[in-house]
């Protein structure tokens, strides 16, 4: 699905909903992600391939398998915990895709590209919220506004009403 952008969000560019962003190629254009980590896993590594510039809005981190590895439940946090240090090298990179123990309480999900894609020099993962579609892009609540041609929101995103009026 589609939303205008003749809607009240106020953003310009083209707005991509749950898995319309599928099966297009985003050559030459900035794409601004907004998803929680596990859809973002999904989205990212097919559109870091053709886009120019890719910024991700990842609303919460998840926990990251590279293979299917048949662990209990017990053992599946602390392989994805060294999986992540593994991959990303980075200190504040790693922090920021780190989810906080309270609130993460899914099974670690299987992905291995995920990590790589986020380390692209072409990509950049932002932590901040995002307060607003503005004309240009995405505003996060840092006040910053990230310019961009094109905004893909994932399932979650796009139930947000404050997103999507």
């Amino acid at each position: 699905m589609t939303v205008s952008t003749g809607s009240t969000s106020g953003f310009r560019g083209e707005v991509l909903c749950g898995t319309a962003w599928r099966g297009r190629a985003f050559t030459g254009r900035s794409v601004a992600v907004i998803a929680p980590g596990r859809e973002a896993a999904v989205i990212v590594p097919e559109v870091v391939r053709t886009a120019r510039q890719v910024k991700v809005f990842q609303e919460e981190p998840d926990w990251l398998l590279p293979l299917p590895l048949p662990l209990p439940r017990v053992l599946a946090r602390p392989a994805a915990r060294l999986s992540l240090r593994l991959q990303v090298r980075d200190p504040w990179t790693r922090r920021r895709l780190t989810p906080d123990a309270r609130f993460n309480r899914h099974r670690p999900r299987v992905d291995g590209r995920y990590y790589a894609a986020l380390q692209e020099p072409h990509c950049t993962l932002i932590s901040w919220p995002v307060y607003a579609l503005v004309p240009g892009g995405v505003r996060s609540a840092e006040g910053i506004e990230h310019h961009v041609d094109c905004i893909i929101l994932g399932e979650s995103a796009a139930q947000r009403e404050d997103l999507c009026a």
